[in-house]
Parts: C-alpha cells; structure tokens; sequence
C-alpha cells in the first residue's frame, strides 16, 4: 500500500482516505487502538487528520476532502478504528448546505478536467 501512497502524492492528486486504524500486528482479538499503520505513512507526503470523535470523524470527514481539493494535497484522515468506528452517538449532522458551501467546486471541476478520457489524449511523465 505505501508505494501506491507515494505515487499518489507524487502525482500531486486530491485524494482523502480515511483510515479506522486498529492494532494490526499483535494478537487478533485485541481492541487498542495503535496508530502504528497509519504513522509507517508519514513520509509519503499525506496530510494527516486524526479524530478523536465520532463528531470529530464526521467534521474532519469533510474537511479532509475540502483541502486535498483545495491544495491538491492527499490527504489521510484516521480514527480509532475500535471505538470511534463502532460508537452510537448523537452528533449534530452537516446539512447539505453546510457540505455545498464547504467545497470549492471550482476545484472539483478543475480536478474532473485533469481526468484521462479519450477525447482528450495528452502525453504525462517524462521518458
């Protein structure tokens, strides 16, 4: 997984993936929390967002997708995956208006442009 990270930060591409990190390399049945996975990502030029939340994991949600847009920078938004992934909480919802004026669709159309389609052919990369 990380080499794909770099080739997509490389790429300069908006990107945002959240991560509901758990502890993966001990034993099978364990419950902690262990961000482990997520810091072995730090140098592949992601963002991170941590939440600490189901609130938090809503918010950060959102935003992480504004920024990667906005900056074209990918970005990692992690939470506990135990805790904060199986918590009932009442949370206060973003509306769709809230989620509207949080995107710069200015930038979602300049993102859709740089797709490969074949009506558009272009030559990327240097060889």
């Amino acid at each position: 997984m990380l080499p794909n990270l770099f080739k997509i930060a490389g790429e300069i591409s908006p990107f945002c993936m959240h991560v509901a990190a758990r502890s993966v390399a001990t034993h099978a049945w364990s419950t902690f929390c262990d961000h482990s996975d997520v810091m072995s990502a730090r140098g592949t030029g992601f963002a991170l967002l941590a939440s600490g939340s189901v609130q938090g994991a809503q918010d950060l949600a959102a935003i992480g997708h504004a920024v990667s847009l906005e900056s074209r920078v990918p970005v990692m938004h992690f939470f506990d995956g135990f805790r904060t992934s199986h918590e009932i909480d009442k949370i206060v919802a973003l509306s769709d208006e809230d989620l509207q004026a949080l995107m710069p669709h200015e930038r979602v159309e300049t993102h859709r442009y740089r797709r490969m389609i074949p009506d558009r052919p272009v030559v990327r990369g240097n060889s």
